[in-house]
């Protein structure tokens, strides 16, 4: 729920002033007493009325309420605003809601509104009881949706051992995590796994900063791809479980998973590789194929990004608004039979 206030508070500060003016307009279409503060039973009979799904549920008041005085602030009906808009999905597997990240099923994201997600969690003990088994997280589906690549769908795996290492951050295990899960799942695609074993030896034989001074991650996989690393000696720490050592096997796979899944570097002053939540131009990914604005939310709450980047959404946001146009569209596109009529 924290990252959940974090998202929401950078969105109200650092966006325009129509955001703070609809999230304050649903705030007092909650508040009907006017004291400034929204009661449990405010908030049930307002929800009844304007939202479906598990956020009816008067657990999710006493989650929201964050100081626990059995009343939701404005901060805490700012998340909600956040939650509802921000497009984040509830879990197949187990039912909660998604704060982090997510596998989506593929075919099902051009055809229904609603995101069929499952958590990280769910996905690797295959808890997931859905008619398709094509699955991709919400950073390579957005990467999917941008370019167009042909980036293997991903199939429900089996449960897998975890790593035991305790020396990188949350966000870094995550993303080892979400890697094995991709290369476990394509191991029966031979033309994929051949790429995989070529990137891994011309790491092994170039070097990992030659390799990526020579940029021949675009060699490898086809495409003229463009990594935008600044510091590729932070970027390099970052892989490598043990820098002291370099980089094994599977931090090198980890890399060929970032490479290709599209995960961006920070436009911003940073520059750095962002591990987890991005914010990105909706202009700049809709317009060009090639070159996309993105940014790291310590970036983004600078407010820092110039004129140029007016709409900006993060990567949760934006793939909401990617299915809920992909409905739009279908639904004003006549059908064979219409056409025929």
């Amino acid at each position: 729920m924290e990252k959940m206030r974090c998202l929401a508070k950078i969105y109200y500060d650092v966006g325009e002033e129509g955001l703070r003016k609809d999230a304050n307009k649903f705030f007092d279409s909650m508040d009907t007493k006017r004291d400034g503060k929204i009661s449990l039973y405010e908030y049930l009979g307002f929800m009844a009325l304007n939202h479906n799904g598990p956020l009816r549920q008067p657990q999710w008041f006493h989650k929201l309420d964050k100081e626990k005085k059995r009343s939701l602030s404005r901060e805490d009906v700012r998340t909600l605003y956040y939650m509802i808009n921000g497009g984040r999905p509830f879990c197949i597997g187990c039912g909660e809601f998604v704060a982090t990240v997510y596998f989506t099923c593929v075919k099902c994201f051009n055809v229904s509104r609603t995101l069929i997600s499952v958590f990280l969690e769910c996905y690797e003990a295959n808890r997931i009881h859905h008619q398709h088994n094509q699955f991709l997280d919400n950073f390579a589906l957005l990467e999917f949706k941008r370019t167009g690549s042909p980036l293997p769908a991903l199939k429900a795996p089996a449960r897998n051992p975890q790593d035991s290492h305790a020396e990188y951050s949350e966000n870094t295990k995550e993303l080892r995590r979400i890697a094995k899960a991709y290369l476990r799942s394509t191991s029966e695609d031979s033309e994929e796994r051949k790429k995989i074993e070529k990137f891994v030896d011309s790491v092994d034989r170039l070097g990992f900063q030659n390799f990526m001074k020579k940029k021949a991650y675009r060699e490898i996989l086809g495409q003229k791809l463009e990594l935008n690393c600044r510091d590729t000696n932070n970027f390099f720490k970052l892989l490598a479980k043990d820098p002291k050592k370099g980089l094994d096997k599977s931090d090198v796979k980890t890399f060929y998973y970032i490479v290709r899944s599209g995960r961006p570097f920070c436009g911003g002053d940073c520059g750095r590789f962002i591990t987890g939540t991005f914010f990105t131009c909706v202009e700049c990914f809709v317009a060009d194929q090639k070159k996309c604005f993105y940014l790291c939310r310590e970036c983004f709450k600078k407010g820092k990004f110039g004129t140029k980047h007016k709409l900006i959404l993060d990567n949760y946001a934006l793939l909401h608004a990617l299915a809920v146009a992909n409905q739009v569209k279908k639904k004003n596109t006549p059908s064979n039979d219409a056409i025929g009529q």
